[in-house]
């Protein structure tokens, strides 16, 4: 039997019957005074049965995980010696590459050879370094080291219009850790709490963020202990905003609670109907549409009325709090999965990434997201996109249940390694 057979029909006949798989799923609180419960991912959580058999145990279970450091699962053996392998053998092709260069020893963390794809994620799995640089891979070099920063002001005008985005502040630190050459690699604007936004190039946190850097401190880099010169060091300085969901009018506002009622006890054809009838005054009842037809195991209608919702974001991108936007994500991909629409889990890759690794807060959260986001490459051929993917879920899962599960698969896959 081909792979993408065995992998496919193995997890779904497993999964089915076992609902109590699933991840860290609270991702945010309610409104200040509001007695409805948080926005949630119902994506199998891992302590009842779904959706929430109770508003107390769903604030008890947001309450148990909020706050706290984010814990990690030991590297399946497998999954190790795989991307030690690979991170070797990446390691070998880049000291070659620098080689070639001829610069002399003390200048080589400046070389212009590219560090890989392939390096970049064994970096991550294996040393949880985001963004792997030269220093990172050559021997003889301490990296430079700050030890003072300070936080941007945010800019008036940004802050009165709800605008958040980032900017990239590329510097030099000299043998004596000052910063020089410092200029703006990059700007851009958009929803810094969507995983859907599709940035646009803009200047206006640029200023703020060159001020802030210039009030860092650092430990220059050295070279057999001796401190030398480092260029294009890049910190990135973002600037982000919590929105609540605002209050609708008093007979939609009804309606939204009663469709968040009828889920919580089950009644999900009730909750989808009421939702059909109001989307046309608010599209936050796609999300909630979405979330019916989910616990209905009605996962194609799920995923055509969250693409929907997700259209709806590019004309209200500051609208949604965070949770209800990384919820959409959380229940799209377990939707498509269970549709079997891999193709479509691999084009959200950079979305999940980027909370995986810009957001540590929420990587437990999107554990068994990562597990189907591997899995789907995997049935689609691509290997090491999917052992990496599935390193990742194995590395945030909240239970012994999931780890056990989650080396199931792996170890189904280890003979194509």
């Amino acid at each position: 039997m081909k792979l993408i057979n065995k992998i496919s029909l193995f997890f779904i006949f497993f999964i089915y019957p076992n609902i109590l798989f699933g991840q860290d799923a609270y991702l945010g609180d309610p409104d200040p005074g509001s007695d409805a419960p948080a926005f949630n991912s119902p994506n199998r959580p891992s302590t009842y049965y779904h959706p929430n058999d109770s508003r107390n145990l769903e604030a008890a279970y947001l309450k148990k995980y909020k706050g706290i450091e984010v814990s990690q699962n030991p590297l399946n053996e497998t999954t190790k010696k795989y991307f030690i392998n690979i991170y070797n053998e990446e390691l070998i092709k880049f000291k070659a590459c620098v080689q070639k260069e001829s610069l002399i020893e003390d200048s080589q963390i400046n070389t212009s050879c590219e560090i890989s794809d392939a390096i970049q994620d064994s970096a991550f799995i294996l040393r949880d370094i985001k963004n792997i640089q030269a220093i990172d891979l050559l021997e003889k070099y301490t990296k430079f080291e700050k030890t003072r920063n300070r936080t941007p002001r945010y800019p008036k005008n940004m802050l009165e219009f709800g605008e958040t985005g980032y900017a990239v502040i590329e510097f030099d630190i000299t043998e004596k850790g000052k910063i020089v050459n410092e200029k703006v690699s990059e700007g851009w604007c958009g929803n810094v709490s969507s995983p859907f936004t599709e940035f646009q190039p803009c200047s206006f946190f640029n200023r703020e963020a060159l001020t802030a850097l210039l009030k860092f401190k650092y430990k220059p880099s050295k070279f057999k202990n001796k401190p030398i010169y480092t260029k294009g060091v890049k910190h990135k300085f973002t600037f982000s905003l919590n929105p609540k969901l605002s209050k609708m009018k008093d007979e939609v506002d009804k309606a939204y609670d009663n469709v968040r009622n009828s889920i919580i006890d089950k009644d999900f054809d009730q909750a989808a109907s009421t939702a059909q009838i109001y989307l046309e005054y608010d599209d936050i009842f796609y999300f909630e549409k979405a979330r019916a037809h989910y616990f209905n195991e009605e996962y194609l209608k799920a995923s055509e009325s969250l693409f929907t919702f997700i259209e709806s974001l590019d004309g209200e991108k500051y609208r949604y709090p965070e949770e209800v936007l990384l919820s959409s994500l959380i229940i799209l991909v377990d939707s498509l999965y269970f549709a079997e629409q891999f193709e479509k889990i691999i084009d959200l890759d950079t979305n999940i990434s980027y909370y995986i690794k810009e957001k540590p807060k929420f990587r437990r959260n999107l554990a068994m997201t990562s597990l189907y986001l591997g899995t789907s490459y995997v049935n689609t051929g691509d290997t090491r996109k999917g052992i990496y993917h599935l390193g990742i879920a194995r590395k945030y899962a909240v239970s012994d249940e999931q780890v056990r599960y989650i080396d199931n698969v792996i170890n189904q896959i280890a003979n194509y390694l």
